[in-house]
């Protein structure tokens, strides 16, 4: 678990939080040195102004701290980039008053309402200087017409930001425990997780769609780990030699997702996994959802479903069924759901690759939603 967790952060994300504990010490510093003043230590509003030019003081010297350790930038737009440093981080102050006193209205301590607003502090100031403040070139962005299902249908435009490496591995993580010498992805896209999974095992790769299936063979044309390239998965028919076969955001393209299920099972030998990661919650079903050609967001009732459909002679048993990604759920909730939003920004992508490393510890807790499931089956 820790492992895994420490695998998805980044060097930026270390040297955020090392420089982070050297600005606290210094507002911690600046404060007391600015209240051996008499001034500042006699009265309400004269400890108000000190707290704040404390405050002020460790802002200036965090700045370049940040610009130049952090994120590794130069000298390159310094006095503007200081102007949005310094709005960017008096937001995030203000959002921590307002969480430290919603916490302490409502009865929490001010020691526990202390530690929650510091701690989104700490995740809102990473995501706003990482996507808004400094340096972040992630531009490189490839758009194409996917579809997935058993006739071709379902027409989605698939949106696959490279850059966001930290979000893709941490969907390839739920999978890489089911590995084996034999692999098999089903709507490989553009090879996004293909491309992570091979880096340490082989996998054939399967999207009936012609302009993913060219972009494949083009992709994998020398990557030995990439053994085929193919776009029908009911055209395989290598029973039982499979050791894991999986699936990411693919399953709830399909009307009928059993029969792949089904064709899965055969073609993975005793011992093999099926790995699906699906959208969660049907009450999250959106008409973006529906736009981009989902047939369902899963549920547990969807998992009593799989079971009843198997095919006669085939024992499975779960390894897992869970939520993950809760913070995802409650973005999806108010964007699609209640605001309704007709397409997934690049920038919404880009914030949750920055946030991943922070909140990834929250798929260990036995929460009942999240924005997906990991749903896996062993064939014995």
């Amino acid at each position: 678990m820790w492992k895994r967790l420490f695998s998805l952060f980044e060097g930026r994300h270390y040297r955020y939080l090392l420089v982070g504990v050297l600005v606290f010490w210094i507002n911690a510093w600046m404060a007391r040195w600015i209240f051996t003043y008499i001034f500042f230590s006699e009265g309400f509003w004269q400890k108000n102004l000190g707290n704040l030019f404390a405050l002020e003081l460790a802002l200036l010297f965090s700045y370049p701290l940040h610009k130049f350790i952090t994120w590794l930038e130069g000298w390159e737009d310094f006095f503007p980039k200081l102007i949005q440093f310094h709005i960017v981080s008096f937001w995030s102050i203000l959002i921590r008053i307002i969480i430290f006193a919603i916490m302490i209205f409502v009865g929490f301590g001010w020691l526990s309402s202390s530690f929650v607003s510091i701690g989104f502090v700490i995740l809102i100031n990473f995501v706003t200087y990482d996507q808004f403040v400094f340096l972040r070139k992630q531009d490189s962005f490839v758009s194409n017409d996917f579809s997935y299902s058993l006739e071709g249908e379902g027409i989605e435009t698939l949106e696959t930001i490279e850059e966001a490496e930290t979000y893709n591995r941490w969907i390839t993580s739920k999978i890489l425990d089911y590995l084996g010498q034999r692999n098999l992805e089903i709507g490989a896209g553009t090879g996004t997780i293909a491309s992570i999974v091979s880096e340490n095992f082989p996998v054939e790769v399967y999207d009936l769609s012609k302009e993913n299936y060219s972009i494949l063979k083009k992709r994998f044309k020398s990557n030995l780990n990439i053994q085929k390239v193919g776009q029908n998965i009911f055209s395989v028919k290598n029973w039982n030699q499979y050791d894991c076969i999986y699936s990411s955001n693919v399953m709830e393209h399909i009307p009928d997702d059993t029969a792949v299920l089904n064709h899965s099972l055969k073609l993975l030998k005793k011992g093999g996994f099926f790995v699906s990661v699906v959208p969660a919650l049907p009450i999250l079903y959106s008409s973006f959802d529906k736009k981009i050609g989902h047939f369902r967001r899963y549920s547990r009732k969807d998992i009593k479903r799989w079971e009843n459909s198997l095919e006669k002679g085939f024992r499975v048993k779960w390894l897992e069924k869970s939520y993950f990604n809760p913070i995802g759920a409650i973005g999806w909730l108010v964007k699609m759901k209640l605001l309704n939003q007709k397409a997934i920004k690049k920038q919404d992508a880009l914030i949750m690759n920055s946030l991943i490393p922070f909140i990834a510890w929250l798929d260990y807790l036995p929460l009942p939603f999240g924005q997906s499931m990991i749903l896996v089956l062993k064939k014995i």
